[in-house]
């Protein structure tokens, strides 16, 4: 049993938005190419591949995908190739490659070459994370680099970035002069609390206050990056989550001992199964709570997301980043993705009918204050 949802009005703003949905080399047995309802799409982020520290690239365990990239094309949808995520081992290649002007060069120009022949439309960065003045300023002259690169080409590729939801981390991304090198800049705007906060709290709540929620929210984390580093909020890409939290925890924002990882695939079966729906009205966000009041799961469903999505429209963002596709599998459908591109994206009306009706939902994968996706 799932509790349903009316789809609220979603009105489209001027523009068509970015709708960029992760796609990680390892779903390619769960969620083939076939399964993706591209429709709902603008771009798939591929990923992931790293840089090696001498300027070469690290494609292990990444899969070669050449039939995603063909149909995405057939369908009107750009691919651009990911490089980097969370990984103890290889991330810290970035900031020796960045420093590096010989190896810096070669990164370009082998990331250019790879990007070529495989028919990628662009890069999306993702190098988790800076960590110093020097790391900032390298990775500016590597993102202008890359942005000469690309358009010497003549090809339009695209170069984007995501990058920490709030100031932890923000800092060392210089993002408004990176800015004008980028395509778009996506938020990584969820694992705000998880395994490594002492309380239970939201994943991605649209909205908060210090009082309650000392992580953070969506909308502080676009007025930091719009307001206070001087990104065009046309640049700005939230990301929506297609998957949750579950907590050790008995209440919202109550002690939690340990938290893991849930999909909306997961999450979704277990709404009024054992488990009641409640809703964050500060945060704008669900959370169900387990008969014996020992378990919190903070998630996103299509109440949620059709928020999230109104939210970019009134605020004139420039769209969402999703982690990931595929997550949001259930009952044969892909409710999260399609709230999502009826949205921004598919549908040219100026309403859905509040009649519409959805399954309640769910998780680019941040640890808040530490990690994002994690590659394996």
């Amino acid at each position: 049993m799932i509790v349903l949802a009316a789809m609220l009005p979603i009105h489209q703003s001027s523009g068509q938005k970015k709708v960029v949905g992760y796609y990680p080399s390892w779903s390619k047995s769960s969620y083939p190419h076939t399964a993706i309802q591209y429709q709902h799409l603008t771009h798939i982020a591929h990923a992931f591949i790293f840089p090696y520290a001498n300027g070469s690239i690290d494609y292990s365990p990444f899969t070669s995908y050449p039939e995603l990239i063909t149909t995405a094309h057939q369908k009107g949808v750009k691919v651009v190739i990911c490089v980097g995520g969370w990984d103890d081992v290889r991330t810290p290649n970035y900031a020796a490659m960045a420093a590096d002007t010989s190896a810096r060069r070669k990164f370009v120009d082998n990331l250019l070459q790879f990007m070529v022949a495989n028919g990628y439309d662009g890069a999306d960065l993702d190098w988790e994370y800076p960590k110093t003045a020097a790391d900032r300023s390298n990775l500016s002259s590597l993102v202008h680099q890359l942005r000469l690169a690309f358009d010497a080409t003549g090809n339009k590729l695209s170069l984007s970035m995501a990058v920490p939801a709030t100031s932890w981390s923000g800092q060392w991304f210089d993002v408004a002069t990176m800015s004008a090198d980028f395509d778009w800049i996506g938020m990584m705007t969820y694992d705000f609390y998880g395994a490594w906060t002492s309380k239970a709290g939201p994943n991605a709540a649209l909205y908060g206050n210090f009082s309650t929620n000392s992580e953070g929210w969506i909308d502080y984390s676009f007025g930091y990056y719009n307001s206070t580093r001087g990104v065009p909020k046309e640049k700005l890409l939230v990301g929506v989550p297609f998957y949750g939290q579950a907590f050790n925890a008995s209440a919202m924002y109550g002690t939690s001992t340990s938290a893991s990882q849930q999909s909306f695939t997961v999450i979704a079966p277990k709404v009024g199964a054992g488990w009641t729906r409640y809703w964050d009205s500060d945060g704008q966000v669900p959370y169900l709570i387990n008969a014996a009041g020992t378990q919190v799961i903070s998630y996103d469903d299509t109440q949620s997301v059709a928020l999230k999505c109104a939210y970019v429209s009134t605020k004139g963002a420039g769209g969402v980043i999703i982690w990931a596709l595929g997550q949001d599998q259930y009952q044969g459908r892909v409710p999260l993705l399609s709230t999502v591109g009826l949205s921004l994206h598919s549908m040219s009306v100026e309403q859905v009918p509040a009649s519409s009706k959805m399954p309640v939902t769910c998780t680019l994968e941040q640890y808040a204050k530490k990690k994002k996706k994690k590659a394996p």
